[in-house]
This record gives C-alpha cells, structure tokens and sequence, in this order.
C-alpha cells in the first residue's frame, strides 16, 4: 500500500467535550478547527495572520474563541493575528518536521557511508559489470539533473517566505502556496517537472504580485485565467 504522505490535524476524542470547547456555537467549533488545520498546514506553529482571519472566518466567531474561557480561551490576540492555545503541545510543529527531516538526512548519509565501505572492502568486479553500473550512474545524474515532481508536503525555507513578503506585500504566501501546490501536483507527465521548487515557487508569488498591483479587480474567471496564464508563463521561463 501506497504511503500517505499528507498532513494530519491531532485532536483527542475528547477535544468536542471539554469544559470551554462544549459550549461553543457550531460555527465557533468549526472555526477553531479550520484554523488549526490552517496553521499546521502552513507549518505557523498555532499562528494565524490577521488578515487571513478576517477572510476566511466571522468576527463573531473569532470573538466567541477569544473570550470562552477567563484564563486561557481558544484564540489569543497577538500583534499581526491570533495565536492558538497552547498549539505546539498538540500539533508538530516546524521544528518537529525539521529536526525529523534532519534525522532522516544524517540516516541517508549514515546509510550510504556503510555501503561505500562494503563496497571498498568487495573484491573487484568484472569491467563490463562496472562499465554498466557507471552507465547506470550516469542516466541517474541526467535524470536527477532534469528536476523532478513537487511533493505534496514540499514547503518553501523560511527564507524565502520572508523574502517574498518583503517583495511582495500585496500576496498572501500562506494563501497562494495552496493554489501553488495544488496546480503544480496535478500536472501531468514532465509538465509537473522542475530542476529548482524553490524559485519555481519565488516566481509565482512575483507574478501574483504584479497581478495585485495592475489595479483591476477581477472577476472569478478572470483570476482562472490570470493562474493559467501564469502557470503557462512559468513553465516557459522554469523548462
């Protein structure tokens, strides 16, 4: 079976029957898990920006999560946004999956260290063996060397979000790396391929950015077609 490599919300059975989520209207209750899900998927340890808050979900709500309990309530106004409570003991956070990616590196290097050394201590191959494997190599480095697919759980460096939002303070990157990952996955065959995610990704924002800034409020065909036009651009400047 086919390992699922999406990411998970954690709630406990029972999260609904606490004493100050209980009592929460339905659309409060929704809207407290939305935006847990949010921040996971975003990797913004429990931080939800402001302005994302105000479109996506009602100030009612908001203010009910803000006030249902005296000392620790579900949401807590922070500059900039809301910070859910106590978020990080609950969630992974991005310094769970970094240092789980860390460990997964420094096994791959540890891995490979073992078998060059059995390989140093086999006895000799005969030349038409090696002459295959390094043909083998070689297809593997010009494979590797035309890009490969996004993974569904690919996120962009800390880096870059803070580059692009200083470059780009008309695009909400949390908002558009959904669409971003969304479109790129579903491209087929070597349409989905690319050498460099990470300014494939820097690219996308720039020009959702230059969108932002024409002045012109389109209409929900017009921004269908805006993304087509853009993923068709990137393709010809990324292939």
């Amino acid at each position: 079976m086919q390992k699922d490599d999406r990411l998970y919300g954690r709630f406990t059975l029972d999260f609904a029957d606490s004493p100050k989520i209980a009592p929460l209207s339905d659309q409060a209750f929704r809207t407290l898990v939305e935006m847990t899900l949010h921040s996971r998927r975003m990797l913004d340890d429990g931080f939800v920006d402001a302005r994302i808050a105000s479109k996506k979900w009602r100030k009612k709500s908001i203010d009910e999560l803000c006030t249902n309990d005296t000392e620790k309530p579900s949401l807590i106004r922070v500059d900039g946004g809301f910070r859910i409570h106590d978020f990080e003991q609950h969630q992974q956070t991005r310094a769970d999956i970094e240092k789980k990616r860390e460990a997964g590196r420094k096994g791959g290097q540890a891995r490979a260290q073992a078998h060059a050394k059995a390989d140093a201590q086999a006895p000799s191959k005969l030349t038409t063996e090696t002459e295959t494997e390094t043909s083998s190599s070689t297809k593997k480095r010009e494979s590797a060397s035309r890009g490969s697919r996004l993974d569904p759980s690919w996120l962009p460096s800390a880096g870059d979000v803070a580059k692009i939002r200083s470059e780009c303070p008309d695009v909400d990157p949390q908002r558009e790396h959904a669409a971003f990952v969304d479109y790129w996955i579903a491209q087929p065959g070597q349409r989905g391929v690319k050498v460099d995610w990470s300014a494939t990704w820097r690219n996308w924002m720039r020009r959702k950015q230059s969108d932002a800034t024409r002045g012109v409020k389109a209409t929900p065909s017009e921004k269908a077609r805006r993304t087509v036009m853009l993923a068709t651009e990137l393709l010809e400047v990324e292939s």
